[in-house]
């Protein structure tokens, strides 16, 4: 009776204390969620501004980015040429994502979210764009990879229309 006993006292601490981490840490990851997706933003006005200083500081180096094509090719692409486009490229550039979906664990973040995109205020095309991003030994959120897919046909071409039109499509197996 006793191995039966001590069995029930692990299980219910373990229990104890899965329902309880939870709890301790529920203003953390709010704070945690805006600091991640200001990166984000902050990285979209530098693409605005062509500033690829701004944006160098908000890369790991050697971040690497993978680009899916509309033909399905896939193409990667290391910070500095990423960095050389940018502060080379002409035209005004506007990107802008919807309903991002925000994953933070452990220094650690993911963010998923559609997107898309305009050249000289003309739309471009859309597509998903995905962001892994860590936090440094100085505690800032910084970018190590960006992968997104660009889509030309298809895409609606306001965010409300293309989350709604995400929602009502079903789940491919």
């Amino acid at each position: 009776m006793r191995p039966s006993f001590l069995l029930a006292a692990v299980s219910m601490s373990v229990m104890t204390l899965a329902a309880a981490a939870p709890v301790q840490a529920a203003g953390k990851p709010a704070a945690e969620r805006k600091a991640v997706l200001n990166v984000v933003d902050r990285t979209f006005a530098a693409l605005a501004q062509h500033d690829a200083s701004a944006m160098r500081a908000l890369l790991v180096p050697g971040t690497t980015f993978a680009v899916r094509g509309p033909d399905g090719r896939i193409k990667m692409e290391r910070d500095e040429d990423f960095l050389q486009a940018l502060a080379t490229g002409k035209g005004a550039w506007r990107e802008r994502i919807w309903s991002p979906k925000v994953i933070v664990a452990d220094g650690l973040a993911q963010v998923w979210a559609p997107y898309d995109f305009h050249l000289d205020g003309k739309f471009s095309h859309c597509g998903i764009d995905s962001f892994a991003l860590v936090k440094d030994g100085s505690g800032q959120w910084r970018i190590a990879g960006i992968t997104y897919s660009v889509q030309v046909d298809g895409c609606p071409t306001a965010p409300k229309t293309r989350a709604n039109a995400a929602a009502k499509t079903p789940a491919k197996p």
